[in-house]
């Protein structure tokens, strides 16, 4: 198990420190983006991402909060972003499918939904 899993709040002390010695530091700043949305806190979540990164995960992470936030059009764009960062990232192309099913634009669900459905075959 991971501290994360036995001790949260232990872990986003840790990566606080590391981000106070680095502020780029990518892994510390994906995972406690993480856990500070696990947690519910949308609003420091929200604070702690700021701008757009120009990492995909980070902005996947944003597009999630967004998306919870009921932002769903900036959600989209910012799923969009994540793959013009990384086009094979599934869980993205998974969620703009949904949300474009939604927002009542079968043609781009079901575009998303097949690339999701490719990577998956691929074992992506």
């Amino acid at each position: 198990m991971s501290i994360e899993e036995t001790d949260p709040p232990a872990a986003r002390s840790a990566y606080e420190a590391a981000l106070k010695a680095d502020p780029n530091h990518l892994e510390a700043r994906i995972n406690l983006g993480r856990l500070l949305h696990l947690d519910g806190r949308l609003a420091e979540q929200n604070k702690f991402i700021g701008s757009r990164p120009a990492e995909p995960f980070l902005v996947f992470n944003l597009a999630v909060l967004l998306e919870d936030l009921g932002r769903e059009p900036e959600a989209i764009i910012a799923y969009r972003e994540a793959l013009a960062l990384d086009p094979q990232f599934a869980d993205a192309h998974f969620n703009l499918a949904r949300l474009y099913e939604r927002a009542r634009d079968p043609k781009s669900s079901l575009r998303h939904l097949l690339a999701y459905r490719r990577m998956m075959d691929q074992g992506a």
